[in-house]
């Protein structure tokens, strides 16, 4: 080859070397990323439909009007694209909405549904696969508690008028989210937060209810149980208007109720530790008769504490889901670490005292000091609804069985409160940790080759499973392995 040749080598790769930048760029244009939304977030209005916009009337001006859609492009900017018919072909216009033009729409389209004649064409409404589970759980909610609350609360003597009530309480249990979830979102998120705040609501009421009444008369009970039904319904409609107005996913939901009840457990065990809750003797003087009697210190103030308690917990929830991704399998493990530091806690108090006060620090300081222990090593994991409750299992499973091991060598259970309490945690460590180890991916030992060598492992092969193989050796010999994993 001359030199010639090799010149006009190089020549024709410098012209041709810029060509596959230049067809990459060609071949794929900027692309525009765009997310659906909600046209109407509070009536779970997904987009219009031809058959909604023909009962509101809106958009006269579109011919053959078939659909109107709401996307938001990655800056934020809102499009509302509107598809229609023009001489049999599919036409889509998309109008970009400034300022607070999505607003004015919105609130015009909610005005409109308010003055639609009926509500049955309001369809598609997003999310309604929890409707079931929301109104049954809130017409067992008033079975359970609200249906004979409500005629002991109004002081009826009759028992034809108290069962009247019963009945009439739990039909409007089921009646009033029946028909408010028609048109309007049900899904889990608003199942559990409505369910979280009816349950939860009840002891508020109660406890407020308590810190009112006159504690032993027959109108402090109804107050009360009056307060209880107030708590309950009130909790439902603001777990249902938390989860309309923030959106949280269902990892974030149950983070919400599990910091909640923590916030509660530690308002009563603070309350209870400091004072308001504990036990005095007092002189008791009845005619010429004098005796003592045991009486709690100020009961009022250790509700006050409770319920503030319960109150910092949903505030530490809200922001803890703000900074922190949870999974419902994640806050289920995070709520047995919880527990499993109050029975740690529990035991170490037991052990150094007899007296309810300082056992009941301990069981908080245990139960807190876990739980934040516990939530930045889980953001390393994403467990599902399912193993978070294979650990729960594991956890209780754990315990009963240390217990029931303990009680076979020691049987008196009275002698012995702080070995109890010891091994029933170590057992629920045990527990739940051989089944969290078993779950988490990222505890399970990386696979070895068949020698037992430090060779790296083959990335083929998944985790190890228990059974029994056979493998060859680099000598051809064959071995029989057997492999055992909890």
């Amino acid at each position: 080859m001359g030199p010639w040749f090799l010149a006009g080598a190089l020549l024709l790769a410098s012209l041709l070397a810029p060509l596959p930048v230049w067809a990459q760029a060609t071949a794929q244009p900027d692309t525009v990323v765009e997310r659906q939304e909600v046209l109407l977030p509070t009536l779970g209005v997904l987009e219009l439909t031809r058959e909604l916009r023909q009962q509101l009337g809106l958009f006269p001006e579109v011919e053959d009007f078939r659909v109107a859609r709401l996307f938001l492009q990655e800056d934020g900017r809102p499009i509302l694209e509107i598809e229609s018919l023009r001489d049999g072909r599919l036409i889509r216009e998309r109008r970009a909405l400034a300022g607070a033009e999505l607003e004015e729409l919105r609130d015009q389209l909610a005005a409109r549904m308010e003055e639609a004649p009926t509500r049955e064409p309001l369809q598609p409404v997003m999310g309604q696969e929890a409707r079931g589970g929301l109104v049954l759980g809130q017409t067992l909610l008033g079975m359970a508690y609200t249906g004979w609350a409500v005629p002991v609360a109004l002081d009826i003597d009759s028992a034809q008028g108290a069962v009247a009530a019963y009945l009439l309480t739990a039909g409007v249990s089921f009646l009033v989210p029946y028909q408010w979830t028609r048109t309007r979102p049900a899904t889990r998120v608003h199942r559990d937060l409505s369910m979280y705040g009816g349950t939860r609501g009840i002891g508020v009421g109660i406890l407020a209810g308590d810190a009112l009444a006159d504690r032993d008369g027959d109108r402090g009970t109804r107050l009360r149980l009056g307060m209880g039904v107030a708590g309950s319904w009130t909790g439902s409609i603001l777990g249902y208007a938390a989860a309309q107005r923030w959106t949280p996913d269902e990892g974030t939901a149950a983070l919400w109720s599990a910091m909640g009840d923590l916030g509660f457990a530690s308002g009563a065990l603070l309350a209870y530790t400091a004072g308001p809750y504990a036990q005095e003797t007092v002189l008791v003087q009845d005619g010429n008769v004098t005796y003592e009697d045991e009486r709690t210190r100020n009961p009022s103030l250790g509700h006050a504490i409770t319920l503030a308690g319960g109150g910092a917990g949903l505030a530490t929830g809200a922001w803890m889901g703000r900074r922190y991704a949870m999974t419902e399998g994640n806050v289920t493990v995070l709520r047995s670490a919880g527990i499993l530091g109050a029975q740690v806690g529990a035991a170490a108090g037991r052990m150094a005292t007899d007296e309810g006060r300082p056992i009941a620090g301990g069981i908080l300081a245990g139960g807190l000091g876990a739980t934040a222990l516990s939530v930045p090593f889980l953001q390393r994991r994403h467990f599902t609804e399912g193993e978070g409750l294979l650990v729960a299992a594991g956890h209780l499973g754990g315990g009963l069985s240390a217990l029931g091991i303990t009680y076979l060598v020691m049987e008196d259970i009275d002698d012995h409160p702080a070995t109890y309490l010891a091994t029933s945690a170590l057992g629920s460590i045990l527990g739940a940790g051989l089944v969290f180890r078993a779950l988490d991916p990222g505890s399970a030992p990386s696979p070895r080759s068949p020698s037992g060598g430090s060779g790296q492992a083959s990335a083929s092969r998944g985790p190890e499973l228990s059974g029994v193989s056979l493998f060859t050796q680099p000598d051809g010999r064959t071995h029989l392995g057997l492999t055992v994993r909890f």
